[in-house]
């Protein structure tokens, strides 16, 4: 017995259709899912890059850095004492690095054009969520990575204007123009706006603001990696603090609460620990009061100025390079250790065959095809019951 391509078609999108009434803020080509979809993205090549540039510094200890010695130069970089031991760093150096960048640019570009070779709406919520965290986080980087900061980004994100780097339409996804606020405002927040801590996800490239992992986001695992860095970032001096203050991240991110404190506060209490938990319960109000705007490089923003010595904690440095130096040099970090665990084919990693096992990928390509269907784009065929039926099954 055979069955329709068409009738199939319409089969497949008939359980993402409801979501469909949800998101009609959304644009288009992002709305539905299917639930039950076992297609799993692979983000591989996403880790090794981010294993080799990003150092994990743990919780926060909720210590104050060190005040800076007197170096013999007047000039001075400012520090923000309270957070500036705080959250994961990237070595934003090694993108001074072509060949770097040429990388961070092919990674980028893999994620950018993936809605195009396989529809979203293929993949379960989770895939998705992990999907857009990876893209929005890659695409910051690319863009930090154009514009070269060496100390505060805040001019470049520069929340709620159009010249910021967050605003601009930078990407086509889909054939959809986007811009990393439509991801963060429309997408996320329409698709998830059950669940704010999808707010977690997304780097800013500042110290003030949630870490950025050493691992992509995985759709199997998604909402523990954001629950684990909710957790590191509200239970930090960059996320609370005494007397009710907190950080202005929360006050970007107010829409994903309703707009209300209350919200929020109820939000934070469901993570806080210890004494601090006390201080936001007691607190009249919050204040978004907290920021720290020096980029999350290794050195925490901070520059040689006169050839004095760094002010923050050198254990920062030492750990980094402990772990990202080859052989038995005493270079430091280097570009050659930035390129040794990406492997020599890192170009090739970022094709569409790296995304999905080999035995999905014949199965998307029949899927793509009954979606061009459903658009009027191809020829109706008649496909065999029993091979379809396996392949969904599988």
């Amino acid at each position: 017995m055979k069955i329709s391509a068409l009738f199939l078609s319409t089969l497949l999108l008939a359980g993402s259709f409801n979501a469909f009434a949800d998101e009609k803020k959304i644009p288009e080509p992002f709305r539905g899912d299917d639930p039950d979809s076992k297609f799993e993205v692979s983000y591989d090549d996403l880790d090794a890059f981010l294993q080799s540039l990003v150092l994990d510094v743990g919780r926060s200890s909720r210590k104050k850095a060190p005040r800076p010695q007197n170096t013999g130069t007047r000039m001075k970089s400012r520090v923000n004492r309270l957070t500036a031991l705080e959250g994961n760093r990237f070595n934003f150096d090694a993108l001074d690095d072509e060949e770097v960048t040429k990388i961070l640019t092919t990674l980028q570009d893999s994620l950018e054009t993936l809605p195009s070779q396989v529809p979203l709406s293929l993949l379960n919520r989770n895939e998705q969520l992990a999907y857009w965290l990876n893209l929005y986080n890659f695409t910051l980087l690319d863009e930090l990575a154009k514009e070269k900061p060496t100390s505060s980004v805040k001019k470049l994100l520069d929340y709620g204007d159009e010249d910021s780097i967050l605003a601009k339409k930078v990407l086509n996804v889909g054939g959809v123009s986007l811009s990393l606020d439509d991801i963060q405002f429309t997408i996320l927040k329409e698709k998830y706006h059950d669940n704010a801590l999808v707010i977690y996800g997304l780097f800013q490239g500042n110290i003030g603001g949630p870490s950025i992992q050493n691992k992509a986001f995985q759709g199997s695992n998604v909402w523990r990696q954001l629950e684990e860095n909710a957790t590191e970032f509200v239970n930090s001096n960059r996320g609370t603090y005494y007397d009710g203050k907190i950080s202005v991240f929360y006050e970007r991110n107010l829409p994903f609460f309703d707009n209300s404190k209350e919200k929020l506060k109820e939000h934070l209490l469901d993570f806080l620990e210890d004494d601090f938990y006390t201080e936001i319960m007691n607190a009249k109000t919050l204040d978004f009061d907290t920021a720290d705007w020096q980029i999350a490089s290794l050195t925490g923003g901070a520059r040689d100025f006169g050839a004095s010595g760094m002010i923050n904690n050198a254990a920062l440095l030492d750990a980094v390079q402990a772990k990202q130096r080859i052989g038995g040099g005493s270079g430091g970090v280097s570009s050659v250790a930035i390129e040794n665990p990406l492997g020599e084919n890192v170009v090739d990693m970022a094709r569409l065959n790296t995304r999905f096992p080999a035995a999905q990928i014949e199965v998307l390509q029949r899927l793509r095809e009954m979606q061009k269907i459903n658009q009027g784009k191809v020829e109706i065929k008649d496909l065999d019951k029993e091979d379809v039926k396996k392949d969904i099954k599988n």
